[in-house]
């Protein structure tokens, strides 16, 4: 997926500081204790995925006239509330950053960003991976 090229009209004014850049260690700690949150294509997300990360895509709402709104938008349809703490990912790390910078701007102030993202959770087998039947029934 490309980087949405809307992304910089909307960024105006975010703090350069607006998110936590964390590592694979701390996501792990975290798995059913915080909302994590992986923005990718769904099937990149059905075929493996952070246990207890739920999926909300940066691309739906790159494609609308408010990105800011609308993924906050979509994080609230799930639950996840700008006073509320939540890591996001994405494959690399670019497409989360991306997302955290929007989320910021919409009022978000606790958020994790898990730069290394499933590259680097990945690299390690030890690391729990989930994936979804949907997957599976694609793959057939």
């Amino acid at each position: 997926m490309a980087v949405p090229s809307c992304s910089m009209r909307v960024l105006k004014g975010v703090a350069m500081k607006a998110y936590q850049i964390v590592d694979a260690d701390f996501v792990k700690r975290e798995i059913g204790r915080m909302p994590i949150v992986d923005v990718r294509p769904p099937l990149r997300y059905d075929t493996a995925h952070i246990p207890s990360a739920i999926n909300i895509r940066l691309d739906v709402a790159a494609a609308s006239d408010d990105p800011a709104e609308e993924l906050a938008e979509m994080f609230q349809d799930n639950g996840i509330f700008p006073e509320d703490a939540v890591i996001v990912y994405c494959q690399m790390g670019v497409h989360a950053k991306i997302a955290c910078d929007y989320l910021a701007s919409a009022g978000y102030s606790k958020l994790y960003l898990y730069a290394g993202s499933m590259n680097d959770w990945m690299r390690d087998s030890a690391r729990p991976v989930e994936a979804s039947s949907v997957a599976f029934a694609k793959a057939s």
